[in-house]
């Protein structure tokens, strides 16, 4: 579970628990606790990869061509050469 100044660092920081109050919690209440935070994390973890998965996927989705104008390409044909004239 990691030291003890770990927990107070997290119930401090994440879940706004002071360390007196956290003194007064029952260990396994501090267990349970944890346990809750660690599963919102992995939740919020999870819907965050399952979002930049989509979002990559729309970006994939519409992106156009390079070449071109949409869908269609610009026609080649050859110069003529023309001969300089001569005075």
């Amino acid at each position: 579970m990691g030291s003890w100044s770990k927990i107070e660092f997290i119930f401090a920081h994440r879940l706004h628990i002071s360390p007196l109050d956290l003194r007064e919690l029952e260990f396994y209440s501090i267990q349970y606790i944890l346990k809750e935070y660690e599963d919102y994390v992995d939740k919020e973890n999870k819907e965050y990869e399952k979002q930049n998965k989509e979002l990559e996927r729309q970006q994939k989705s519409m992106k156009m061509p390079q070449q071109g104008f949409g869908n269609y390409s610009v026609p080649k044909f050859d110069i003529p050469k023309f001969d300089i004239p001569k005075y």
